[in-house]
């Protein structure tokens, strides 16, 4: 990747003279933004452009290149790729559109770029983007114009839209903090997010990577990724539609809608996700500020009322407010005027005209060891202390570099004042004190929490060859309950005592061996709801009842499925399926009639080990009831748990599992059961 970032030479191929011709915009940037490699220009008409002799075609070129970017009509894109190919240029990027996004018939095209890149060792960025940038270098090929604005910044941008890129890199100038890398990745027809994130995790010009995504190439990969990356990666997931709830004939599936199954994959490896591009602005403002490794924090403000505001939300995000020690507030009360404001923390410097302490305070205040992070709140109006104002400014400037610890900024004043301040200094301005707060959480949280990876090492009892042959040979549609049981039985799944009929003999037979009382249920692949179907009989105690029930069911088909009456306990539910962007995902959530009345679930990335299932149970209010209240005995977590993790094995063992319902699971204060399974395969054994 980094070849596309510091390419010492790149063509620029579709440049004319023709008035309104976007490739000449891509040799603008190169200039505006100083480019210090050398620049070719590749058109289909002679000429020349600010400078630059306008080549024929790739094959004219006097000299090999490193990069080539590319905005010709689509149907002409393979013959240019080729041209590259055999001119040795390995890197491409392809800014025109007219490709796959305009439909099926458009595929002929990708497909054949794809066999061009295969053929030549190429990689390539789009098509259908805007380019990449790199400030590092210069580089900078988008055919929208660009202002070399901000300085350089430590953030590096990946979009798949054009548009979306371009709006953050003016929310990034107008704070200006500026950007390190910029790439528009469209279609992601060869390279996609994962392999740029990558990258983006080993440049030493990126501290902080945002990332902006439709689709998800390849989940997975880039939850590795994510996890061992020692950068904050922000996200902005959009296209949030629920196709996973299309086909959902399953809980399993109806809990676990797209977007959801985003929001678990990013929180379980670690990625902020935001759903505002302001609020992802806000979270990339919390990583250019030194880590902040616990809750306590002072807070400064010249204000009172915005003293309170900080307060509040202080609170409501978690932190600690240590008092001042004795002889800093008797340093202030000092310099007071009117000596009318008691001072605490939050402090109120609304009495103190000394700017100069207030310098000193904050760097004071940051240097306590009881304090891990300090907000330093500033208002003026730029009339009168303008130049007072912006020294001290410029001064925890000067203590920020130095820092180790956050020291975060929040400024009230005229809007021209805040363009003049944001120029002035050379770190992140804040305008709120609960905007500021809560870019400390996301900051303390992140680096206090580092993310476990997918599991690696199954749990012990596990014979994945029976679970393969119960599954050898069963097409698409509803495994057989007894199956099911089968398959979950060869991975350690406790399950209720069972048996399996085809006649009432049998049934008979089984009750014998399982002994009363029993259930009986309808074994029909086919019904998929069993007590809405009336396939269920419960507390079946003789013989006699047992001949009355099976006959009833019969009408459902002759498959009974008998088990043990269960004894009453807590019912949870414990299922997972398939996701096209992440594979196998496990869910778990308060079962029996809960799963529908409150329909509260929890979801990992398949599979995971303990210490995750923990953290997925933990986000549940039901889990609570495991505990034991009000005078009822405390529940076997620990077997939720080792159930949870053997499912989630079993899901990412078999991706022909499609859906697995497990509903209820009963806990006991000592261990727990599956009293009822389903499970729709895709096909396959595995």
């Amino acid at each position: 990747m980094e070849k596309f970032f510091y390419a010492r030479s790149v063509a620029v191929v579709g440049v004319s003279n023709a008035q309104g011709n976007l490739g000449r915009a891509m040799v603008y940037n190169l200039l505006e933004f100083r480019y210090d490699g050398c620049i070719y220009l590749v058109g289909a008409k002679a000429g020349s452009f600010l400078g630059h002799k306008i080549y024929p075609s790739i094959r004219d070129l006097p000299e090999p290149v490193e990069l080539a970017a590319i905005l010709v009509p689509a149907a002409v894109v393979p013959d240019i790729v080729q041209q590259c190919g055999e001119a040795g240029i390995k890197r491409i990027v392809v800014e025109s559109a007219g490709f796959g996004e305009l439909g099926e018939e458009r595929r002929g095209l990708e497909k054949k770029i794809l066999e061009l890149l295969e053929r030549y060792d190429m990689r390539m960025i789009g098509p259908n983007c805007i380019g990449v940038i790199n400030r590092d270098t210069g580089l900078a090929v988008p055919f929208m114009p660009f202002k070399a604005e901000a300085p350089p910044g430590r953030t590096s941008i990946l979009s798949q839209s054009g548009g979306v890129g371009a709006t953050m890199i003016n929310s990034l100038a107008a704070e200006n903090l500026g950007f390190a890398k910029f790439a528009s990745i469209g279609n992601k027809l060869n390279v996609n997010e994962a392999d740029l994130v990558e990258y983006l995790i080993q440049d030493d010009q990126t501290r902080s990577i945002f990332v902006y995504l439709e689709g998800i190439a390849d989940g997975r990969r880039l939850m590795r990724i994510a996890a061992q990356s020692p950068k904050a990666i922000v996200a902005h997931k959009s296209n949030i539609g629920k196709s996973g709830s299309v086909i959902a004939r399953s809980h399993s599936a109806s809990l676990a809608s797209d977007d959801r199954v985003v929001d678990a994959a990013f929180k379980q490896c670690g990625i902020l996700r935001a759903i505002e591009q302001s609020e992802a602005v806000q979270m990339l403002k919390a990583f250019m500020l030194p880590p902040m490794q616990g809750k306590r924090m002072a807070i400064i403000s010249r204000s009172g009322g915005h003293a309170v505001m900080a307060a509040d939300a202080a609170d409501q995000f978690g932190f600690e407010l240590p008092p001042f020690p004795k002889e800093l507030l008797e340093k202030v009360q000092a310099s007071s005027r009117a000596k009318v404001i008691q001072f605490h923390n939050p402090m109120d410097l609304g009495d103190l005209f000394d700017l100069g302490l207030y310098k000193a305070l904050a760097e004071q205040t940051l240097a306590r060891d009881d304090i891990d992070a300090v907000l330093f709140i500033h208002n003026y109006q730029g009339i009168f202390d303008a130049g007072e104002s912006r020294r001290l400014l410029e001064g925890l400037g000067e203590i920020i570099r130095g820092a180790t610890k956050p020291l975060v900024v929040c400024v009230f004043t005229t809007k021209p004042e805040l363009d003049h301040i944001r120029k002035l200094v050379k770190f992140p301005i804040f305008t709120d004190p609960r905007e500021a707060i809560r870019a400390l959480a996301w900051n303390r949280g992140w680096h206090a929490k580092r993310p476990l990876p997918l599991a690696s090492e199954p749990p012990a009892g596990i014979d994945r060859g029976r679970a393969a042959s119960n599954l050898q040979g069963f097409s698409a549609g509803q495994l057989p309950p007894q199956k099911v049981a089968a398959v979950l039985a060869a991975y350690g799944i406790p399950l209720i005592d069972w048996d399996y009929a085809e006649t009432g003999q049998e049934a008979i037979q089984s009750a014998a061996r399982l002994g009363y009382p029993l259930v009986l249920k309808t074994a029909q692949p086919e019904v998929i709801h069993k007590s809405d179907a009336g396939g269920v009989h419960v507390n079946i105690d003789a013989e006699a009842a047992l001949r009355s029930a099976y006959e009833q069911l019969s009408a459902l088909g002759p498959r009974v499925l008998l088990q043990k009456m269960a004894a009453p306990g807590l019912e949870w539910f414990v299922g997972g399926r398939q996701d096209h962007q992440f594979g196998p995902l496990v869910i778990v959530g308060l079962g029996g009639i809960y799963v529908e009345l409150l329909a509260e679930s929890a979801m990992r990335i398949a599979p995971i080990g303990m210490a995750e299932a923990e953290s997925l149970l933990a986000e549940l209010r039901g889990a609570k009831l495991l505990e034991g209240l009000r005078g009822q005995p405390r529940l076997d977590r620990q077997a939720l748990l080792e159930l949870t993790v053997r499912v989630s094995w079993l899901l990412h063992d078999f991706p022909t599992i499609q859906e697995l319902d497990l509903n209820p699971v009963r806990v006991y204060p000592s261990g727990c059961m599956a009293l009822d399974w389903r499970m729709l395969m895709a096909g396959g054994a595995g």
